[in-house]
C-alpha cells in the first residue's frame, strides 16, 4: 500500500483487514461511524478500499446495512471502529421514533461520527449531504460529534468533456469545464471548513488515492475530541516516545489492524 501521502504528514498507518464478528463493546472503545451520501457516490467503495484494499468496477446499489470492524490505534490510543454502510436515506430521522419506524438498526442517531460523501465529478450530489447535514443539526445535538465531508471520484474531474470536437475547440471546452468545477469545489470547501467547521478530504476510491487519509483524518478528529475532555477522558497527553522524555516531538501515529 502506498503510504507516501501519510509519511509527508509524519504519520504511519497499516491495514490488514477487519473481523466479521462484532467485538464486545465492553472490551474496547467502540467508535460508531456512519457513511451517508447520494446514490453512486462511492460510499461502499471507500469502505472496501480501506478495509480490504479492493475495488469493484461494477456498481451494485447498497440495499441493506453492512458493517465493518477494523481496529485502530492512533496516538497510542486503541479504538474498535464500527463502520456502517447503509442504503440511501431520503431524510435524517428527526427523533428516535422515526428512526425505529424507517431506519431500524441503522444506528443513525447514536453514531459517534459521520462521513458525508459526494461525487466530485457531479457537484449536485453535494446538495444531498448538505440537506442531510442541516437535518442532523436540527434534530440531534451535534456538539462533540465529528463530521467529515469527503469528495470522492477525484480521478473523474474534468474527464467528462464531450469528445465530438477537436483541437482548440476541445481544449477551450475542457478549460471552461475545469474552471467551473474548480470554482464550485472552492465554494464547497469554504462552506464545509469555514461555516460548518467540519473536516474535508478529497479522494479516489477507484485508485485507492487518499482513502486511508479519509479515515486517518476522522480518527484524529475523534481522538482529539476524546482526549480534550469532550469525550469524557482525561486531557493528559500521551507519553512522549522520544528517548529520555525530553523535548522531542510526539508524532501522529495511526495503525489499523
Amino acid at each position: 500500500m502506498d503510504l507516501d501521502y501519510l509519511e509527508r504528514g509524519g504519520g504511519t498507518l497499516t491495514v490488514t483487514g477487519a473481523p466479521s464478528v462484532e467485538p464486545s463493546p465492553d472490551s474496547l472503545d467502540l467508535v460508531k461511524v456512519v457513511l451517508l451520501g447520494a446514490p453512486a457516490v462511492g460510499k461502499t467503495s471507500i469502505i472496501q478500499q480501506f478495509v480490504w484494499s479492493d475495488f469493484s468496477e461494477e456498481y451494485v446499489p447498497t440495499d441493506r446495512k453492512h458493517t465493518f470492524y477494523p481496529s485502530v490505534i492512533i496516538n497510542e490510543h486503541l479504538y474498535e471502529v464500527k463502520i456502517t454502510d447503509v442504503p440511501v436515506i431520503p431524510y435524517f430521522p428527526i427523533n428516535s421514533y422515526y428512526e425505529w419506524a424507517h431506519y431500524r438498526f441503522y444506528g443513525l442517531r447514536n453514531a459517534t461520527a459521520y462521513i458525508l460523501v459526494f461525487d466530485l465529478s457531479n457537484v449536485e450530489t453535494f446538495q444531498y449531504i448538505r440537506t442531510l447535514r442541516d437535518q442532523m443539526v436540527e434534530s440531534r445535538d451535534m456538539r462533540n460529534v465529528p463530521v467529515l465531508v469527503v469528495g470522492n471520484k477525484q480521478d473523474l474531474l474534468c474527464s467528462n468533456t464531450p469528445s465530438a470536437v477537436t483541437g482548440l475547440q476541445q481544449l477551450a471546452m475542457a478549460e471552461s469545464a475545469c474552471g467551473d468545477s474548480r470554482e464550485k469545489r472552492r465554494n464547497i470547501v469554504n462552506l464545509v471548513r469555514k461555516h460548518w467547521k467540519c473536516g474535508y478530504v478529497e479522494c479516489s476510491a477507484k485508485y485507492n488515492w487518499r482513502v486511508i487519509a479519509v479515515f486517518k483524518e476522522l480518527m484524529e478528529m475523534i481522538d482529539a475530541l476524546e482526549w480534550s475532555g469532550g469525550g469524557g477522558r482525561s486531557a493528559e497527553p500521551p507519553p512522549d516516545c522520544s528517548a529520555g522524555g525530553g523535548t522531542g516531538t510526539h508524532e501522529n501515529r495511526c495503525v489499523v489492524a
